[in-house]
């Protein structure tokens, strides 16, 4: 039909006006109605016409839904809104499932009420809907003590709910066993190699569609569970979805959230204290870049006596090794060849443009593109992220050049940003401390006094 064809070529060649010209004198000719109504809603799309685009959309069905949405976001932000969701959030909120009891009401007073158990996977409700844990098939809410529940509430929803921070039974008993919530990066690798034998690392899986790569992660964990006779566990959640109903990225809700699934499987596997990779840079140093006196912090002091109201020692085994030292740590076992930080690898190498591969690819002598634009967008933010990381990496690097306005700090000698910090071996619970402080010193030097880390103040 000559009407299509020069709808079509219209349309390829940008030309709206014509497009819809032509989509309007056959669109209600049932063979092309439907081809004809797409070119005219993505004609006003094209052209900024977003409330036609909405309209068209609510007449027609709602067939061009993600179109509409799209149109609507873009609307709002031109008007000025920021408090507004990306349309490929939207998709992922539309696509989450939900249990089969789903007409259960959010509990503001009794937090343990909020979760649910269908066959295998864990329910919690919270204000904007429903998150869940895909749990081993024999796990059972009813014998998970209400502690870890209530733990598990406040550390995802308390960002923006204050109210979770509800008190704690506390009759909970010590569990046996260490865990470590596996993120399968570099820092979390060296705290595996250096926490007890027996320690059980679990490994949290995003289970909804997203630009995350696991097959990196996946390379990693067989060889621990294989080659280095770690156990491991592998639970999917997609409880990082809740930060984008407050209109943030995808991610945690905070720090600890990478641990809900060891918390919630405390009682079913006898965990009793949950580790995490937290390095040097993030502990002693704010941003890996202040020093301060970290365990005085009332960060640390509220959630170590938090989780220990759970039941649970918190266990930050390399709070006093820095990214650089856990590198090194990883190094020394010869685990790197199946290891790499980078979530946008494939499966086997890094991507050599982003900031992890910066920080931790580069300093190892892996393929680096050290003009690609996020490396050097954050190369010129001030402060510097991950200040002393960077720096030394730089210094690895040679490419002290790419920041000339930091010659004066780049002239400062970092070879020891590798040595463990000997203060942080007090943070450490007793029953465990020990044996990851021997393992540590089993691969890194210490510093010596006066401990450099205490002088770093890269506050420009």
């Amino acid at each position: 039909m000559i009407r299509r064809t020069l709808m079509r070529r219209s349309y390829n060649k940008g030309n709206w006006e014509k497009a819809k010209l032509h989509a309007y004198k056959i669109v209600k000719i049932p063979k092309e109605k439907k081809l004809a109504r797409s070119v005219i809603i993505r004609s006003y799309f094209n052209q900024d016409v977003y409330s036609e685009v909405i309209r068209l959309n609510s007449v027609w069905g709602n067939s061009f839904q993600e179109l509409s949405d799209k149109a609507n976001y873009f609307s709002r932000k031109q008007k000025g809104e920021k408090n507004i969701h990306h349309p490929r959030i939207m998709t992922i909120h539309r696509s989450q499932p939900v249990p089969e009891k789903s007409d259960i009401q959010w509990n503001d007073e009794d937090y343990i009420q909020n979760f649910i158990q269908e066959g295998s996977r864990l329910w919690m409700i919270h204000p904007h809907g429903w998150t869940h844990w895909d749990m081993p098939k024999e796990f059972v809410l009813s014998d998970t003590h209400p502690d870890l529940l209530r733990l598990t509430a406040e550390i995802l929803l308390s960002p923006w709910h204050k109210l979770t921070r509800s008190d704690f039974e506390g009759t909970r008993q010590l569990g046996t066993l260490p865990s470590l919530s596996f993120s399968a990066g570099t820092d979390s690798t060296a705290a595996a190699l250096i926490m007890p034998e027996n320690t059980i690392l679990g490994y949290h899986r995003r289970n909804f569609e997203c630009s995350l790569d696991h097959r990196n992660a996946d390379r990693l964990l067989e060889f621990m569970r294989h080659e280095k006779q770690k156990r491991v566990i592998v639970i999917s959640s997609n409880h990082e979805l809740i930060r984008t109903y407050h209109f943030k990225q995808i991610g945690f809700s905070s720090d600890f959230a990478c641990a809900t699934h060891l918390i919630l499987l405390a009682d079913h596997f006898d965990i009793g204290a949950i580790a995490f990779g937290m390095p040097l840079d993030n502990t002693w140093l704010t941003k890996g870049r202040t020093f301060r006196e970290f365990s005085e912090t009332h960060y640390f002091q509220y959630w170590k006596e938090r989780f220990l109201k759970a039941g649970l020692d918190l266990l930050l085994p390399i709070a006093g090794v820095s990214e650089a030292g856990a590198m090194k740590i990883c190094e020394n076992e010869g685990i790197l060849p199946y290891l790499n930080s980078c979530l946008r690898g494939d499966g086997t190498n890094g991507c050599g443009k982003c900031w992890k591969c910066f920080l931790k690819n580069g300093p190892l002598g892996r393929p680096l593109d050290i003009n690609a634009n996020e490396i050097q967008t954050f190369l010129q933010r001030r402060p510097l992220p991950t200040t002393t990381q960077a720096m030394w990496a730089l210094q690895q690097l040679q490419l002290e050049s790419e920041v000339p306005d930091l010659k004066q700090h780049l002239n400062q000698d970092f070879s020891w940003w590798t040595s463990y910090y000997p203060p942080a071996k007090e943070i450490i619970p007793e029953r465990w401390k020990e044996e990851i402080w021997q393992n540590i010193s089993n691969h890194l030097s210490s510093m010596e006094k006066p401990y450099p880390v205490e002088a770093l103040d890269f506050s420009f």
